[in-house]
């Protein structure tokens, strides 16, 4: 779907209109173009450049430095020489102005030597080399006054193939047409009250800047249209829940008791966090509109006990519940500790999972529709054509970014009465990110850990720490605990110098602990293989389990007390985070060692992060900063839009303000039924409705 920057008749005839339309866009590129995700007008207007070279600032000849990127004026002082070596060319002349020379060499652009005279002046661009008699320029750009308009030069994102020529000329040809409309997008009160530019200068000068001034405007407009429109989005589909109807769920007396009951039987007290979570949960179910929370808590805090309070009070009022997890592995872990949660509670819990057998399946499927289970938990399978709900009342999913958000919507039925939605993720999100991820849900935080847990010691070691590292394996089977070693990849690769999981895991049991138990787990086993490897793992039979990243949720052994990640630099901090919550959890004091050689500081910065903090959400806000939220989470699992121009931790302040102003709209005109509001819902879904809407919204 095209991004257009309006809904206007006529902008629409011009931004739908396929890129091949405009002059020197053959079929050949125009494929290399929807590799950039562009294949409309509307399309390429929204390419933003992602920075610009500056050509108005020049230096003297004389004053160019080494290592820098200098644009200078000067003239070719002698003929240009045309050097060939089999299929490699260089072209050397000398560039001279009234302060002095410096050498330029062309390489493999023979045609140059055309087109460079001597005598003549040009404008170059390149970064220098060297000093003094040895100062040279390598492959600088060439320009001739007048050559191109702007001081401001915009580089945008390539795909091989295409250049930053090719790109240029196309958004050029697009914004000298005659029919091209760029109508507004934002309400007027908005725009003239944030003292925003208007669309069509925006788009105009993002693209030719005369300016950076032009360029800081055009961005502040482009970024808070973006943020302003997908936050009040998201705001219309919550408000637009207020008209539909939920489970008609009664917090009776009976229903509290049993709920109370039932919290008194578990081992350990609920944390107060825990507490708000489930009374949360509860005040939506007050509520004749269905429930849309956000559950996030860190690696270990006891999310899943909330979730099934809530999903055992929605039984006791005779309805049906559902759990959806992303791999089979933490949906058995789920269905095993909620059946050990829900214990003495009369409630039927069944598992589903795409590997049982079809007839086993059908007769659950059968029972499911006939009312017969209570609560179903299960992989992406419990959404499979099939899957009947007598009555649904609760749908929770876990660890919600791996699904994607149209997976959630199926989740969620087709019925009259739409049903509470509970959405877990152990994944803690800056505030400022969640809301726009989760934009359309209520949130909840659970911050404090259950009593007697102990923050994991975590270090960070290289290769010539290994045998010390053997050695606190070691020490820690000795105690009777259990060791997890991660790795980033399956087998070797001859491109990667990488430790593999098949390649440590040998190491291990036949080098280094030949007299202990190490299993092997990866993603290639097939379902019933990595059951029973965990199944041993559960059962105290591994002492050493040396796994890929299928272990970053789901596992939960309190006896493992030691987790080593090989080649720490290929995760994401959050996803560390993750794997650590591995172990530590229970009393035991417990490690984690980042195995890394990694010289890069910012690979240094990201592994000390982690070292100094245990908690998910500061490390979550660091690796934000560090590495963006499209790394940090995934773009496309996560369901985040691919923004073309805001940066979620860069505009954290623009997007409180974009929020407040949806606010102030929304104050006035909840409904959004005024002509000049009317095109918000309109916009957004133009721009994420493919991504983040229900369906008939």
């Amino acid at each position: 779907m095209s991004e257009s920057p309006c809904r206007d008749d006529r902008a629409d005839q011009v931004f739908s209109l396929n890129i091949t339309t405009l002059p020197g866009i053959s079929e050949k590129r125009k494929k290399l173009f929807a590799k950039l995700g562009v294949e409309t007008i509307g399309d390429l207007i929204w390419l933003v450049p992602r920075s610009y070279n500056d050509w108005s600032r020049r230096k003297p000849v004389s004053q160019l430095k080494e290592g820098e990127v200098a644009v200078f004026e000067a003239a070719i002082d002698n003929v240009p020489s045309l050097t060939r070596r089999g299929r490699l060319s260089y072209i050397r002349a000398r560039l001279a102005d009234d302060s002095g020379s410096v050498q330029a060499i062309w390489f493999n652009q023979p045609w140059l030597a055309e087109q460079i005279k001597r005598g003549e002046r040009y404008v170059f661009r390149g970064r220098v080399e060297g000093s003094g008699r040895k100062r040279s320029v390598n492959s600088p750009e060439i320009r001739k006054e007048g050559e191109w308009n702007f001081a401001l030069e915009p580089v945008y994102p390539l795909t091989a193939g295409l250049n930053q020529s090719q790109v240029r000329q196309s958004v050029a040809s697009v914004f000298s047409r005659r029919g091209l409309v760029i109508t507004e997008s934002l309400p007027p009160v908005i725009r003239t009250g944030h003292q925003l530019a208007t669309a069509d200068y925006a788009l105009r000068r993002i693209h030719f800047p005369e300016s950076h001034h032009d360029i800081a405007i055009a961005r502040r407009r482009l970024a808070f249209e973006e943020l302003f429109l997908l936050v009040a989005g998201l705001k219309s589909l919550k408000a637009g829940r207020e008209d539909e109807r939920g489970p008609a769920l009664s917090l009776s007396p009976d229903v509290l008791k049993k709920l109370n009951d039932q919290i008194a039987r578990l081992p350990y007290e609920l944390t107060a966090s825990q507490r708000h979570a489930v009374d949360a949960i509860l005040g939506d179910y007050r509520r004749l509109s269905p429930g849309n929370r956000l559950i996030q808590g860190d690696v270990g805090s006891g999310k899943t006990v909330v979730a099934a309070m809530a999903m055992a009070v929605a039984c006791w009022n005779n309805y049906q519940a559902v759990m959806m997890a992303p791999t089979t592995i933490l949906a058995e872990q789920h269905a095993e500790s909620i059946a050990s949660v829900l214990e003495g509670s009369g409630l039927n819990i069944a598992l589903l999972t795409s590997g049982m057998a079809r007839s086993r399946k059908r007769l659950l499927q059968e029972a499911l529709a006939e009312g017969k289970i209570d609560i179903l938990i299960g992989t992406h399978a419990v959404i499979e054509e099939g899957v009947r709900f007598a009555r649904l009342g609760c749908c929770v999913t876990d660890e919600q970014h791996r699904f994607g958000v149209r997976q959630r919507v199926r989740l969620t039925g087709t019925g009259e009465d739409v049903p509470h939605v509970i959405v877990m993720s152990a994944t803690p999100i800056p505030r400022t990110l969640a809301m726009i991820l989760y934009g359309d849900l209520d949130i909840t935080e659970i911050k404090d850990m259950p009593t007697g847990r102990q923050p994991v010691i975590t270090y960070t070691a290289a290769e010539k720490d290994r045998a010390r590292v053997d050695q606190l394996i070691g020490r820690e089977i000795d105690r009777g605990h259990q060791v997890f070693v991660v790795c980033p990849m399956i087998e070797d690769s001859p491109e990667l110098d990488l430790h593999s999981a098949e390649a440590v895991y040998g190491r291990l049991s036949a080098e280094v602990f030949p007299d202990r138990r190490v299993a092997l787990m990866h993603g290639k086993l097939k379902a019933r293989e990595k059951a029973e490897v965990m199944r041993r793992f559960d059962r105290g039979e591994v002492d050493i389990l040396v796994s890929t990243t299928v272990i970053e949720v789901g596992i939960d052994q309190p006896n493992a007390t030691l987790l080593v990640v090989e080649n720490a630099e290929r995760f994401g901090l959050s996803q560390l985070h993750q794997l650590r919550g591995r172990v530590g959890r229970s009393d035991l004091r417990s490690f984690c060692i980042l195995m890394s050689d990694s010289e890069d500081p910012l690979v240094r910065r990201r592994l000390t992060a982690l070292c100094k903090n245990s908690s998910g959400f500061a490390i979550a806000e660091e690796d934000l900063i560090l590495r963006g939220p499209g790394d940090v989470f995934g773009v496309h699992q996560h369901g985040i839009p691919d923004f073309r121009v805001a940066n979620l931790y860069e505009d954290g302040e623009l997007l409180k303000e974009a929020s407040a102003a949806v606010e102030s709209v929304f104050l006035e005109d909840p409904r959004l039924e005024k002509a000049e509001n009317r095109v918000i819902v309109a916009e957004f879904k133009a721009r994420f409705g493919d991504r983040l809407i229900r369906p008939g919204l």
